[in-house]
């Protein structure tokens, strides 16, 4: 039973999320555009940084500069959090351009604002149900759009 807003942001791994927005949203400052184009942030777990890459010559190349990255994104985000990079070769999709922020453009379907909408029917705070609530939204849109699939729903973009 949620009793306090103190319940509530205590169960959200707020922070983190924010932290991982912010890098996601300033990547190619920071890393500059030839490495963004080649290279892309998915997560932060237990210190390690993920990253995709465009081709094996590519994390080939950023071990190499794995120091300097790792030093670079700990500075952005104010702390010592990562510890390692891991590399994956995928497709990068569509190219970011300047600071447009695709995710935000990812449509959720009404099933999946539905099931937030009832997970968060507990809040009775309507201010801070709302935030809350753009908070999951975001973080459904982020996963969706690098393409992980969403927990909840049954729709294709928030299948488990």
């Amino acid at each position: 039973m949620i009793y306090s807003i103190r319940d509530i942001l205590e169960g959200l791994p707020v922070k983190e999320r924010v932290k991982e927005y912010r890098l996601w949203k300033e990547w190619t400052t920071l890393v500059g555009d030839q490495i963004s184009k080649n290279c892309r942030p998915e997560r932060i777990k237990d210190g390690i940084l993920f990253l995709k890459v465009s081709s094996p010559v590519w994390a080939q190349q950023l071990q190499f500069m794995k120091g300097m990255v790792i030093e670079k994104v700990n500075r952005f985000m104010g702390d010592n959090g990562v510890k390692e990079l891991r590399f994956r070769v995928g497709k990068l999709g569509v190219a970011e351009k300047g600071n447009r922020r695709p995710w935000k453009e990812v449509p959720l379907d009404k099933e999946l604002l539905m099931r937030i909408d009832n997970e968060l029917s507990s809040v009775r705070d309507h201010e801070l149900r709302e935030v809350i609530k753009k908070l999951r939204v975001k973080e459904a849109q982020v996963k969706i759009w690098k393409g992980q699939r969403y927990k909840g729903g049954s729709s294709n973009n928030s299948l488990s």
